[in-house]
């Protein structure tokens, strides 16, 4: 496919990428994963935060938006599993470009997949089938499609598992989930509710749960609150009953090989999931979308 000027080949932090250009700012995508790795708005700082001891591909990419499919973690699968399912380490392509003008880019990426034999081997099955579709304008949009063109039914859980930049993990505050019951990893996942507005005092991975009953929304609203950076980052997700809020903290970052042991302040994830009880019961002949909208606000 023959690429327009907005979107250009180039190396970014050691991978291949493209970068895609409009005037109100700029969003580069590595080939591996289809995983945005920068969003640069116009006259402001990176919204994302890329770690700067990625390990060389094809290991997964730490930070930007990894894409987790078809499962979150290990969930209901085998312990030998791979964490986050397979297509993070697979390359990527363009297979349909919808606009692309100095005002807006509409383009969507397709995993370039191995022999049903091997997907089978991976704990995928033959006939489902994922695509990413990316919009970048004003905002900076993200819709993961699952079809199941398969003869039975698969239990998906999946995540776009955002590392948004900051000031200081333990100086930001998320709005949104007040209210809502959450589970933490790392807590031996005991059962609590948000009472407060959240702020980070310690490591967290916590995945919080909107009402599971069929007349309950599946469109929400967080936004990451950064007052020493005077920005807001607006989330408005759709598809999707379940949130994962995650950051390391000291301690458990000194484990991670591709996070610096200094570096666990400059990120917090907050990763619209369909995760925990939030899982698609995807039938043969069915498909689901999972969505993000992102955009800046800045304070004077």
């Amino acid at each position: 496919m023959r690429l327009p000027s907005q979107i250009t080949a180039v190396q970014f932090a050691g991978h291949s990428a493209l970068q895609l250009t409009t005037r109100h700012g700029k969003t580069v995508m590595a080939l591996q994963g289809a995983h945005v790795l920068s969003w640069l708005p116009a006259g402001q700082r990176d919204v994302f935060w890329l770690s700067p001891a990625c390990l060389p591909e094809p290991a997964a990419i730490r930070g930007g938006v990894p894409v987790c499919w078809p499962w979150f973690a290990k969930q209901g699968q085998a312990s030998t599993a791979m964490q986050h399912g397979p297509v993070r380490n697979l390359p990527w392509q363009i297979s349909a470009l919808h606009r692309c003008s100095d005002d807006e880019i509409s383009l969507t990426l397709q995993p370039i997949l191995p022999p049903e034999n091997l997907l089978a081997a991976a704990g995928i099955p033959a006939g489902l089938h994922v695509s990413l579709c990316i919009t970048l304008g004003q905002t900076l949009s993200q819709t993961l499609q699952t079809h199941n063109h398969g003869s039975a039914p698969f239990e998906l859980s999946q995540a776009l598992h955002s590392y948004y930049a900051v000031s200081h993990a333990q100086r930001v505050a998320i709005e949104g989930l007040q209210g809502l019951t959450y589970t933490d990893r790392l807590r031996d996942l005991t059962q609590d509710v948000q009472r407060s507005p959240f702020a980070l005092d310690h490591a967290c991975d916590r995945t919080y749960a909107h009402p599971l009953d069929v007349t309950a929304q599946r469109n929400h609203r967080y936004t990451l609150v950064d007052a020493a950076w005077q920005r807001r980052i607006v989330i408005d997700v759709e598809g999707s009953r379940s949130v994962v809020v995650w950051n390391p903290g000291q301690e458990t970052a000194r484990n991670i090989v591709d996070v610096p042991d200094d570096k666990w302040p400059d990120f917090m994830c907050i990763e619209a999931t369909n995760a925990g009880p939030d899982v698609i019961n995807l039938q043969p002949g069915e498909s689901h979308a999972l969505s993000q909208h992102l955009r800046t606000e800045l304070a004077c």
